[in-house]
């Protein structure tokens, strides 16, 4: 099982966009000295059910950065701690690695920040040390109630990590709620699986769930939601021949193959690497491509399927 990506405040973002002074009279960033820019939500005076709500708001206003045109980038971190500095001892899973706090997906540039429900759900089990979903089922575990506390970095989205250190800026820490009740779930990378010869051309449906478990490509545990998914598998001599799958349901559905139609197309490795484009299904028989070696004489080879930019990798280990 993969575990769960913590992004931490400390994680680098990729570069920050700040206006050059090109002549006297463009503004330069400043950093902001006041971080009072985040609104105690309504919220703070009521409980919140997360199996019960689908978001949760939060308001904060743009950090003063001297004037300049370029809109900042707000993240919003959570914590069992007011001072995002510890896990309360009677939540911490001794078992498993607790943190002082999580940073949630989905950052925006808009004041107004509209939070999903399961994502404070991850966050909050996360913070409390829970890695794996299994650890839910143990003796003793129990759903967190209790407070949830939120306050926001402010980053710049493009430039250098010098640029991100010097102009990143958190904000106050407001009470979410008093009383926020969570459930057992994970935020954890996602997967695709490798249909074909080599796994013996079982049928990608939900009774064949436990089959394709040693078949599947994952997203990297700090890149979850990029669509990229990897893996290595020994393919059999004579056996290079697969396409993909998003989801268990149907021979028809959910492929991702070298072309639309259901016919291999023969690929050569060039200094053991072979890069191309694949084809993700839009409707029924679209996508079922599959990619074929002949003459494959067997060995390791790592996979990498980027979904978003519709590109395969196939590269041979040994």
């Amino acid at each position: 099982m993969k575990k769960i990506f913590l992004m931490m405040a400390a994680a680098l973002v990729a570069g920050v966009s700040m206006t050059a002074c090109n002549d006297d009279t463009e503004p330069v960033a400043q950093i902001p000295t006041n971080n009072d820019f985040l609104n105690t939500p309504p919220t703070a005076n009521y409980s919140i059910d997360l199996t019960q709500t689908s978001t949760v708001a939060l308001q904060c206003s743009q950090p003063d950065y001297g004037g300049v045109a370029t809109i900042p980038t707000y993240a919003v971190q959570i914590s069992l701690d007011p001072k995002f500095a510890t896990v309360p001892a009677q939540w911490a899973y001794t078992a498993g690695e607790p943190v002082p706090y999580i940073e949630l997906p989905n950052p925006t540039n808009s004041t107004n920040i509209e939070i999903k429900a399961r994502d404070i759900a991850d966050a909050i089990n996360g913070i409390r040390g829970f890695t794996e979903l299994e650890q839910f089922e143990e003796a003793g575990y129990t759903d967190y109630t209790g407070p949830v506390y939120a306050r926001i970095r402010a980053y710049f989205g493009s430039g250098s990590d010098q640029q991100i250190q010097m102009y990143e800026t958190l904000s106050n820490v407001v009470l979410l709620s008093a009383s926020v009740k969570a459930y057992p779930t994970l935020r954890q990378p996602g997967y695709i699986y490798l249909v074909g010869a080599p796994e013996g051309w079982t049928g990608p449906v939900p009774a064949n769930a436990e089959h394709y478990e040693n078949w599947k490509l994952y997203e990297a545990d700090d890149a979850i939601d990029s669509k990229i998914y990897s893996a290595t598998f020994d393919i059999p001599a004579g056996k290079f021949q697969f396409r993909f799958y998003t989801k268990l349901e149907d021979w028809d559905y959910n492929s991702v193959g070298s072309q639309d139609n259901d016919n291999p197309v023969t690929i050569a490795m060039k200094d053991g690497v072979y890069t191309g484009a694949c084809v993700v299904s839009t409707g029924k028989g679209k996508g079922k491509g599959s990619w074929e070696i002949p003459g494959w004489t067997g060995g390791e080879v790592t996979i990498k399927v980027n979904l978003k930019a519709k590109t395969v990798e196939f590269k041979k280990v040994n």
